[in-house]
């Protein structure tokens, strides 16, 4: 792992956006192909699946499987962080990486931003979720082993096999791509913060803490880490609020200077070919 992701760090920013273009949305559409397989299969379970859900947002779930005792604090507190890691939404981190693209105005970048969390939360955390649901992974799976929820409801459907080969190699290549980026955000900081040898030092550090954390270390980490998340958002978050203006002012201009001068363009280039014809 600390092999593969050195070559890809090592190779700076272009290296990394190449590896990602490349990987993600590929097996992004594989995995939501899958997904959509096994819900259809199971189709019939559709209204079932939305009224535990309608019906369990409101009052505690009795003990079953991995979301044994869930009660409606639980749900919101576990619901938020695992909301973080997945797609850092306030955390300012993404916006190290939007930075580095070449775009004609800033809130079209942040445009893409947007997307991306609607892609990943919106998209595919609910096709995940529907998919533990109709296949009844929930129930089978312990609270010690949630997190293997998704390669049962596949293997339900697809045989074991293929549901825990399929899971841990789509799994892989995320992890590679992610700290990818991830080393690139810390790269940027230690720049900001002291100097471009600060940055080169900071993909070695990187790559050690891959290396420890594989083998079991830094498992304190992980228990701070939602505390950790929370400095991190609110260091972001109030800020955003007294740039709230700013923002609102560069969305208005990217609206009227860019978006409907080129929706304008387009409309008469259409109607140009039209009167052509």
């Amino acid at each position: 792992m600390c092999a593969a992701i050195a070559l890809v760090v090592f190779g700076g920013i272009k290296r990394i956006a190449k590896v990602t273009d490349k990987m993600v949305p590929g097996m992004v559409l594989i995995y939501l192909s899958i997904c959509l397989y096994v819900i259809f299969a199971n189709i019939d379970q559709i209204p079932n699946v939305f009224s535990l859900i309608f019906t369990h947002a409101f009052t505690p779930i009795s003990a079953a499987g991995g979301f044994a005792g869930a009660g409606i604090a639980q749900a919101i507190r576990w619901g938020t962080a695992r909301g973080l890691y997945s797609n850092e939404a306030g955390l300012g981190t993404a916006p190290v990486a939007h930075a580095a693209a070449k775009t004609d105005h800033p809130s079209r970048q942040a445009l893409w931003g947007i997307f991306s969390v609607f892609i990943d939360t919106i998209v595919i955390c609910t096709i995940s979720g529907l998919t533990v649901l109709v296949t009844d992974a929930w129930t089978q799976v312990g609270e010690d082993n949630a997190s293997n929820m998704i390669n049962v409801a596949i293997g339900n459907e697809l045989g074991d096999a293929f549901g825990s080969t399929f899971i841990s190699l789509f799994l892989l290549f995320f992890v590679i791509t992610t700290i990818g980026v991830l080393v690139f955000y810390g790269e940027k900081q230690a720049e900001y913060l002291y100097g471009l040898k600060a940055a080169k030092g900071m993909r070695i550090v990187y790559i050690v803490a891959v290396f420890v954390g594989a083998i079991g270390g830094l498992q304190f980490v992980w228990q701070f880490l939602d505390l950790i998340l929370a400095f991190v958002l609110l260091t972001n978050i109030i800020p955003l609020l007294f740039l709230h203006k700013e923002i609102a002012a560069l969305t208005n201009d990217y609206v009227n200077r860019v978006y409907k001068k080129k929706t304008k363009k387009q409309s008469v280039e259409i109607f140009y070919e039209k009167d052509v014809g």
